[in-house]
């Protein structure tokens, strides 16, 4: 009878074990923060912070980006591998907000032309100005190398709602101030930007 007792526990506390949630990039992991020996001097990719190797995925809360960056002086490491994991956000912004753009041109079945790249090139650049100023670091992990300089890790995080408010307003108000002409008016007919007014309603 104890056995029985026993073995029901036992499985009762397994069973509650086995249930856990995975750890979110921001929680601390074994090689969240490698040994300063290794993470200065990396030989293999477990030497350098799990999420520097694999930048995590974009969540419901943060587009991630990580940057890397060596300087005698510990600060201005942290700063250039921060400039770095900015510019790498810039480069996601552009990307999603090409995405955006190409939804609306493909279902309005206009193909690529100057009017859409001007479009384009001047919707991400509003967009990543007025988004990335809120970007910040989420992690730094200075290493002091064997040479006296360091070394420095960072992950840094910008708001996914952010991003999504300010592509919407962005993106629909510029095809509702120029409607009048032929591009702007098939894209206000698609579903895509339908979708776009939805969230600015929102």
């Amino acid at each position: 009878m104890k056995f029985i007792i026993l073995s029901s526990i036992l499985a009762l506390f397994i069973g509650c074990g086995g249930s856990s949630k995975q750890p979110s990039p921001m929680q601390s992991r074994p090689m969240d923060m490698p040994p300063q020996s290794r993470a200065a001097s990396p030989q293999i990719p477990s030497d350098v912070p799990e999420w520097f190797m694999m930048t995590p995925e974009e969540d419901d809360e943060y587009l991630y980006a990580t940057g890397q960056a060596d300087s005698r002086k510990m600060n201005i490491a942290i700063q250039k591998a921060s400039q770095q994991a900015r510019m790498n956000l810039s480069q996601q912004i552009n990307n999603k907000t090409q995405s955006l753009i190409e939804n609306m041109s493909q279902e309005s079945g206009m193909g690529d032309n100057t009017q859409i790249t001007e479009f384009y090139s001047e919707a991400s650049k509003s967009i990543s100005n007025e988004t990335l100023t809120g970007a910040k670091v989420l992690k730094k992990y200075p290493y002091r190398t064997s040479s006296g300089g360091y070394t420095a890790y960072v992950l840094m995080g910008m708001k996914k709602n952010a991003y999504n408010n300010a592509a919407a307003k962005k993106i629909t108000s510029m095809v509702n101030e120029n409607k009048e002409e032929a591009m702007y008016a098939e894209f206000k007919k698609t579903q895509a930007f339908s979708r776009l007014e939805a969230e600015v309603a929102d």
